[in-house]
């Protein structure tokens, strides 16, 4: 298999461009076969996902021709990579090229590995930066040889969801019981939901099949369809309650974009996975997966050195040369993959005569990502047997997704929604006995930050952390009245971060959590290439394709070791 371009999505599938070759022919038959034969009307459910599980394996990369390929680039110590940033992308990377023989030094400026995914302590808890849930990393896992190191739970609710006028759990990987509740709840809007659901069926059996862009809206309707639609759009044509579309509308929110921004597309892929395979998450913690890749990494003679922030890269006759760090020192490389920030990648690590204009006025018009606000919540008691879910998402009583980003973006913590994840449902080992862990989440924009960033870096944080603190303790109070009642009594712990925190430990603009906003305009074949003008610099991270999340950001870095090996091979 050979294609142009592979595309993988959040949910753990991908989509191939092929070229017309007699091999990717013979492949796309097999391919073609093997949906007809298991995607029949008479198609049972258990059939359905266990070939969605089998088809998010089948995914991935030729492994025997890309090993091929680094086989013949010889010697390896000729080919030292340098990776700039140890997010998962530039970990993910790091590990591929260290287990193929490849001398790798990863930099990072933090103190700990893992960008978004670490996790830290407070007293007697430990904290999750971000929630973890993940679709379909189990292929990594195996081609990394790091799956009996990670162990991955599954919850058996997708969310719970707090409304106005109702309340509901929704089940994972239970297509049926999910029509069931929402046509329990939403009796005039059953149809539509059996609508929806055969359409996100469809949209997976067209997911399993290459498609070449010319024949695209032929071969793929469904996908091609909804690649022109926003999310507002798709779920239009389905349905006309407001309280409907916005609890649907929890399955994109994770992007922090409304409904009318967010490509329908990229909307549909994330909630077909979510409903077909379900989420899973990182057991005992987010850091325990970027430790593993980083203990792989050292395993084959990698490096992986904290708290050493690259400077600059270097060049030489327009080719990468290697990095320079704040300390001074030089690292020689053939390669350079930035984990980091596209805009700092291009703009501080790099002289601008080097980067072509063109280049530069792209990523320029693309827009930073939201970034989050959190609180973390250390309790002096068990909630593990008086709560079912562990995500639990407060949606605002007035159901429009433009008023709520409004409300996102001005960090109105009063009017967004926001979310409440209570670890200790997901196992019971996950806080020691009479304690439980929670953490609450809300997006929120750069902009009511911008103007403490200053005094922030300098320090002074006075009126910053009064600011912190009054956001924090409108979301505990909304938390108690809405989520956990009795909760302010239960406090043992607290911390909070804004998105200077993220700016802070990721060095991000804005604090993004996403790297660039997955909008109409850059994302799935439109989103911005992680091979870049400058030759041997690559790009790893959510900056780049095909976005954040951890699914994407550890593709990224599988993608990038590929194109990496190819451009070799070629030479060799």
């Amino acid at each position: 298999m050979k294609p142009l371009w592979a595309f993988p999505l959040p949910g753990g599938l991908s989509i191939f461009i092929i070229n017309k070759t007699p091999r990717t022919i013979a492949f796309s038959f097999k391919r073609e076969v093997f949906v007809n034969k298991n995607f029949n009307k008479s198609i049972s459910r258990r059939s359905f996902l266990r070939t969605m599980v089998v088809a998010t394996a089948a995914t991935t990369i030729d492994w025997p021709r890309i090993q091929a390929l680094a086989s013949t680039i010889e010697p390896k110590s000729d080919y030292p990579v340098v990776v700039i940033g140890a997010g998962l992308g530039g970990l993910t990377a790091a590990t591929y090229l260290a287990r193929n023989g490849f001398p790798v030094t990863v930099l990072e400026q933090h103190d700990v590995p893992g960008g978004y995914v670490t996790s830290f302590k407070r007293g007697e808890f430990t904290f999750d930066v971000s929630p973890h849930y993940t679709l379909g990393i189990g292929p990594f896992l195996e081609e990394l040889v790091i799956k009996y190191k990670v162990e991955l739970v599954t919850p058996r609710e997708l969310f719970r969801a707090i409304a106005l006028d109702y309340e509901l759990i929704l089940p994972q990987k239970d297509p049926e019981g999910f029509i069931r509740i929402l046509s329990e709840k939403f009796p005039l809007e059953a149809q539509g939901i059996q609508a929806f659901i055969s359409q996100l069926k469809g949209l997976v059996q067209e997911w399993l099949k290459p498609f070449e862009m010319k024949t695209i809206s032929s071969t793929h309707p469904i996908v091609w369809n909804l690649s022109r639609l926003s999310t507002a759009q798709l779920l239009d044509q389905h349905f006309k309650d407001p309280g409907l579309k916005a609890l649907l509308s929890i399955f994109g929110s994770g992007y922090g974009l409304p409904a009318s921004k967010l490509p329908g597309l990229l909307f549909a892929v994330g909630t077909a996975g979510a409903v077909f395979i379900g989420r899973q998450f990182i057991k005992p913690s987010g850091q325990g997966l970027s430790n593993v890749l980083v203990q792989a990494i050292e395993n084959h003679r990698g490096r992986v050195i904290l708290m050493t922030e690259v400077e600059s890269i270097l060049t030489k006759d327009g080719s990468v040369a290697g990095v320079k760090t704040n300390d001074g020192k030089t690292y020689p490389a053939k390669a350079v993959i930035s984990n980091a920030s596209a805009p700092a990648t291009f703009e501080k690590m790099l002289s601008p005569k080097l980067v072509p204009d063109s280049y530069m006025a792209k990523l320029r018009n693309y827009r930073p990502s939201h970034s989050y606000f959190l609180v973390w919540l250390g309790l002096n008691q068990e909630l593990r047997d008086k709560f079912k879910a562990f995500q639990n998402v407060v949606i605002p009583d007035h159901y429009d997704p433009e008023t709520d980003d409004e409300a996102t973006s001005a960090c109105d913590a009063s009017k967004a929604r926001f979310q409440v994840y209570l670890y200790d449902t997901l196992y019971s080992e996950y806080s020691k006995p009479g304690k439980s862990t929670v953490k609450i989440l809300m997006q929120c924009g750069y902009r009511p930050w911008k103007h403490f960033e200053a005094d922030y870096f300098a320090g002074k944080k006075e009126a910053y952390r009064k600011e912190k603190d009054r956001i924090a303790q409108i979301l505990i109070e909304r938390t108690e009245a809405l989520v956990i009642p009795g909760l302010k009594s239960m406090i043992e712990v607290m911390d909070a971060a804004t998105p200077l925190t993220n700016m802070r430990y990721t060095k991000n603009p804005d604090g993004a959590v996403l790297g660039y906003e997955h909008s109409m305009d850059n994302y799935w074949i439109y989103r911005n290439r992680n091979g870049t003008p400058i030759k041997g610099l690559y790009l790893a991270s959510a900056w780049g394709s095909p976005g954040g999340g951890v699914n994407p950001v550890m593709r990224g870095g599988q993608t990038t070791f590929k194109a990496l090996m190819e451009d070799w091979g070629r030479k060799n």
